[in-house]
């Protein structure tokens, strides 16, 4: 069996009570405390705990923390091995949309925009 690790996002809720995890700084910095790079490597299934009381995790913060393990690890990988444990119907509209937007920003084709005339 697969050893697990968890991962409590209230480890980085500034200030500690805060509601919401915003910002792609954020993200990054609690991308270095907890060692996603070298955890993205390993076997291991992470469990991410979204505290009950955050009621955002925003689309910039999610980058940050996970961007580069989507980008490692693809999408279907990314959720094979990341589990998120909260509130799933307030937080799985953002995790889906930072995984599709982790994945355009690692392309090396330009973003197709639509131009009106």
């Amino acid at each position: 069996m697969t050893e697990q690790v968890v991962i409590d996002l209230n480890e980085v809720r500034t200030p500690p009570k805060s509601g919401l995890l915003s910002g792609r700084d954020a993200g990054l910095l609690a991308r270095r405390h907890f060692n996603l790079d070298k955890l993205d490597a390993s076997e291991r299934i992470i469990n991410v705990l979204i505290p009950d009381e955050v009621f955002s995790l925003n689309t910039s913060f999610f980058l940050g923390l996970f961007g580069d393990s989507v980008r490692a690890l693809l999408p279907d990988g990314f959720r094979k091995k990341y589990i998120f444990v909260g509130d799933e119907s307030l937080h799985r509209m953002t995790i889906e949309r930072g995984i599709q937007k982790a994945m355009k920003e690692g392309s090396v084709l330009p973003e197709k925009k639509t131009v009106y005339a």
